[in-house]
Protein backbone atom coordinates (compact mmCIF):
# COMPACT_ATOMS: atom_id res chain seq x y z
CA UNK A 1 0.00 0.00 0.00
CA UNK A 2 1.58 3.36 -0.90
CA UNK A 3 1.99 5.79 2.01
CA UNK A 4 -0.30 8.70 0.93
CA UNK A 5 0.65 11.74 3.25
CA UNK A 6 0.20 15.17 3.01
CA UNK A 7 4.09 15.38 3.62
CA UNK A 8 7.03 16.14 1.00
CA UNK A 9 8.58 13.72 -1.45
CA UNK A 10 11.83 13.38 0.91
CA UNK A 11 9.71 12.81 4.15
CA UNK A 12 7.88 9.62 2.55
CA UNK A 13 10.72 8.34 0.86
CA UNK A 14 12.32 8.52 4.99
CA UNK A 15 9.01 6.38 5.86
CA UNK A 16 8.86 3.78 2.81
CA UNK A 17 12.57 3.10 3.22
CA UNK A 18 11.90 2.74 6.95
CA UNK A 19 8.91 0.15 6.40
CA UNK A 20 11.34 -1.43 3.40
CA UNK A 21 14.43 -1.59 5.44
CA UNK A 22 13.24 -3.09 8.36
CA UNK A 23 11.57 -5.59 6.44
CA UNK A 24 14.50 -6.08 3.87
CA UNK A 25 17.63 -5.04 5.24
CA UNK A 26 20.06 -2.82 3.45
CA UNK A 27 21.65 -5.24 0.99
CA UNK A 28 17.95 -6.68 -0.16
CA UNK A 29 15.86 -3.78 -0.41
CA UNK A 30 15.25 -1.73 -3.73
CA UNK A 31 14.85 1.53 -4.49
CA UNK A 32 12.04 1.04 -6.78
CA UNK A 33 10.36 -0.49 -4.02
CA UNK A 34 11.02 2.27 -1.82
CA UNK A 35 9.73 4.73 -4.26
CA UNK A 36 6.43 2.73 -4.70
CA UNK A 37 5.57 2.60 -1.48
CA UNK A 38 6.18 5.97 -1.23
CA UNK A 39 4.23 6.97 -4.57
CA UNK A 40 7.89 8.68 -5.75
CA UNK A 41 9.40 8.72 -9.01
CA UNK A 42 12.46 6.29 -9.03
CA UNK A 43 14.93 8.69 -9.51
CA UNK A 44 13.45 10.69 -6.04
CA UNK A 45 15.74 8.57 -3.63
CA UNK A 46 19.03 10.07 -5.79
CA UNK A 47 17.75 13.62 -5.63
CA UNK A 48 17.21 14.02 -1.96
CA UNK A 49 19.73 11.65 -0.40
CA UNK A 50 22.48 10.64 -2.65
CA UNK A 51 21.61 7.19 -2.84
CA UNK A 52 19.89 4.31 -1.20
CA UNK A 53 22.65 3.93 1.40
CA UNK A 54 22.98 7.42 2.45
CA UNK A 55 19.04 6.96 2.94
CA UNK A 56 19.35 3.96 5.21
CA UNK A 57 21.74 6.17 7.21
CA UNK A 58 19.62 9.20 7.39
CA UNK A 59 16.58 6.36 8.81
CA UNK A 60 19.15 4.77 11.33
CA UNK A 61 20.28 8.35 12.47
CA UNK A 62 16.81 9.47 13.03
CA UNK A 63 16.28 6.51 14.99
CA UNK A 64 18.82 7.24 16.94
CA UNK A 65 17.46 10.76 17.83
CA UNK A 66 14.52 9.64 18.59
CA UNK A 67 16.19 7.05 21.18
CA UNK A 68 18.51 9.70 22.81
CA UNK A 69 15.02 12.60 23.22
CA UNK A 70 13.02 9.14 24.71
CA UNK A 71 15.67 7.75 26.81
CA UNK A 72 18.46 9.66 28.00
CA UNK A 73 21.87 8.27 29.05
CA UNK A 74 21.87 10.48 32.00
CA UNK A 75 18.38 9.44 33.06
CA UNK A 76 18.39 13.22 35.00
CA UNK A 77 21.85 12.62 36.61
CA UNK A 78 24.40 15.65 36.46
CA UNK A 79 27.86 15.55 36.11
CA UNK A 80 28.41 16.76 39.37
CA UNK A 81 27.09 13.02 40.28
CA UNK A 82 29.30 10.43 41.85
CA UNK A 83 30.66 8.33 39.05
CA UNK A 84 28.68 5.03 40.60
CA UNK A 85 25.79 6.96 39.93
CA UNK A 86 26.76 8.08 36.45
CA UNK A 87 27.28 4.69 35.70
CA UNK A 88 24.43 3.00 36.60
CA UNK A 89 22.30 5.62 34.98
CA UNK A 90 24.29 5.26 31.63
CA UNK A 91 23.65 1.72 31.52
CA UNK A 92 19.99 1.78 32.73
CA UNK A 93 19.91 4.40 29.25
CA UNK A 94 21.46 2.07 27.05
CA UNK A 95 19.21 -0.76 27.95
CA UNK A 96 16.21 1.57 28.04
CA UNK A 97 17.25 2.22 24.11
CA UNK A 98 18.01 -1.31 23.24
CA UNK A 99 14.49 -2.29 24.12
CA UNK A 100 12.73 0.81 23.32
CA UNK A 101 9.23 1.17 23.00
CA UNK A 102 8.30 -2.60 22.45
CA UNK A 103 7.21 -1.85 18.65
CA UNK A 104 8.90 -4.75 16.23
CA UNK A 105 9.84 -1.67 13.66
CA UNK A 106 11.68 0.00 16.44
CA UNK A 107 13.15 -3.41 17.77
CA UNK A 108 14.77 -4.33 14.03
CA UNK A 109 15.87 -1.26 13.45
CA UNK A 110 17.65 -1.35 16.66
CA UNK A 111 18.88 -4.31 15.50
CA UNK A 112 20.10 -2.54 11.94
CA UNK A 113 21.93 -0.59 13.83
CA UNK A 114 24.00 -2.51 16.06
CA UNK A 115 25.21 -4.66 12.68
CA UNK A 116 26.54 -1.59 11.29
CA UNK A 117 28.66 -1.01 14.82
CA UNK A 118 29.67 -4.82 14.46
CA UNK A 119 30.67 -4.81 10.76
CA UNK A 120 30.59 -0.68 9.59
CA UNK A 121 29.68 0.10 6.17
CA UNK A 122 32.05 2.88 4.28
CA UNK A 123 28.73 4.97 5.18
CA UNK A 124 28.52 4.32 8.77
CA UNK A 125 31.58 6.66 9.82
CA UNK A 126 29.94 9.94 10.03
CA UNK A 127 26.99 8.57 11.91
CA UNK A 128 29.75 6.67 14.12
CA UNK A 129 31.35 10.18 15.29
CA UNK A 130 28.59 12.37 15.97
CA UNK A 131 26.30 9.66 17.68
CA UNK A 132 28.26 6.50 18.99
CA UNK A 133 31.74 8.07 19.69
CA UNK A 134 30.21 10.69 21.94
CA UNK A 135 28.22 8.20 24.02
CA UNK A 136 31.40 5.86 24.23
CA UNK A 137 33.40 9.47 25.48
CA UNK A 138 31.31 9.68 28.04
CA UNK A 139 31.52 6.06 29.25
CA UNK A 140 35.03 6.26 29.58
CA UNK A 141 34.78 9.48 31.53
CA UNK A 142 32.63 7.98 33.96
CA UNK A 143 35.24 4.97 34.00
CA UNK A 144 38.14 7.24 34.53
CA UNK A 145 36.59 8.66 37.46
CA UNK A 146 36.26 5.29 38.76
CA UNK A 147 40.06 4.85 38.18
CA UNK A 148 41.69 7.31 39.08
CA UNK A 149 45.49 7.15 37.80
CA UNK A 150 44.50 3.92 35.88
CA UNK A 151 46.24 3.60 32.03
CA UNK A 152 44.23 5.03 29.21
CA UNK A 153 44.06 1.48 27.73
CA UNK A 154 42.99 -0.35 30.73
CA UNK A 155 39.95 2.04 30.82
CA UNK A 156 39.16 1.65 27.68
CA UNK A 157 38.85 -1.96 28.53
CA UNK A 158 36.71 -1.47 30.88
CA UNK A 159 34.06 0.86 29.03
CA UNK A 160 34.25 -1.51 26.29
CA UNK A 161 33.65 -4.73 28.61
CA UNK A 162 30.69 -2.33 30.02
CA UNK A 163 28.80 -1.72 26.40
CA UNK A 164 29.90 -5.05 25.35
CA UNK A 165 27.36 -6.58 27.89
CA UNK A 166 24.23 -3.65 27.01
CA UNK A 167 24.91 -4.57 23.34
CA UNK A 168 24.49 -8.29 24.15
CA UNK A 169 21.20 -8.12 25.33
CA UNK A 170 19.81 -6.47 21.78
CA UNK A 171 22.16 -8.60 19.74
CA UNK A 172 21.92 -11.89 21.00
CA UNK A 173 18.24 -11.91 22.00
CA UNK A 174 17.16 -14.79 20.43
CA UNK A 175 20.44 -16.69 21.47
CA UNK A 176 19.63 -16.00 24.98
CA UNK A 177 15.38 -16.76 24.58
CA UNK A 178 16.59 -20.45 23.61
CA UNK A 179 19.59 -20.50 26.50
CA UNK A 180 17.75 -18.49 29.39
CA UNK A 181 14.48 -16.78 28.45
CA UNK A 182 14.29 -15.23 31.60
CA UNK A 183 17.77 -13.24 30.58
CA UNK A 184 15.49 -11.77 27.61
CA UNK A 185 15.05 -8.33 27.76
CA UNK A 186 11.91 -6.93 28.75
CA UNK A 187 10.33 -3.76 30.53
CA UNK A 188 9.46 -6.17 33.54
CA UNK A 189 13.16 -6.94 34.26
CA UNK A 190 14.99 -3.99 32.65
CA UNK A 191 16.26 -2.05 36.51
CA UNK A 192 17.36 -6.09 37.71
CA UNK A 193 19.51 -6.61 34.48
CA UNK A 194 21.08 -3.04 34.68
CA UNK A 195 21.33 -3.09 38.25
CA UNK A 196 23.35 -6.52 37.78
CA UNK A 197 25.48 -5.14 34.78
CA UNK A 198 26.11 -2.48 36.83
CA UNK A 199 27.11 -4.21 40.02
CA UNK A 200 29.27 -6.66 37.85
CA UNK A 201 31.09 -3.87 36.60
CA UNK A 202 31.42 -2.01 39.62
CA UNK A 203 33.21 -5.58 40.98
CA UNK A 204 35.58 -5.67 38.38
CA UNK A 205 36.45 -1.98 38.44
CA UNK A 206 37.06 -2.46 42.28
CA UNK A 207 39.41 -5.17 42.00
CA UNK A 208 41.43 -3.23 39.47
CA UNK A 209 41.57 -0.30 41.76
CA UNK A 210 42.59 -2.47 44.41
CA UNK A 211 45.36 -3.68 42.60
CA UNK A 212 46.60 0.01 41.95
CA UNK A 213 46.79 0.35 45.48
CA UNK A 214 48.42 -3.18 46.46
CA UNK A 215 52.16 -2.34 47.70
CA UNK A 216 54.95 -3.94 45.51
CA UNK A 217 56.30 -7.23 47.05
CA UNK A 218 59.90 -7.17 46.70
Amino acid sequence: MKILSPHCTKARLLQAGRQVFVQHGLKNATVREICDLAGANVAAVSYHFGSKEKLYMCILENHLVEGELLYPLDQGITPQSSPEDRLRAHVHGFLQQTLGDGNPETERLGKLLIQEIIEPSQYFGELFEKHCRPRHDRLLSIVRALLPGLDELSVARCASSIAGQCVLFDFARETMARMAPELVLKSSNIDSIADFIFEFSMGGIERLLARTKAPATA
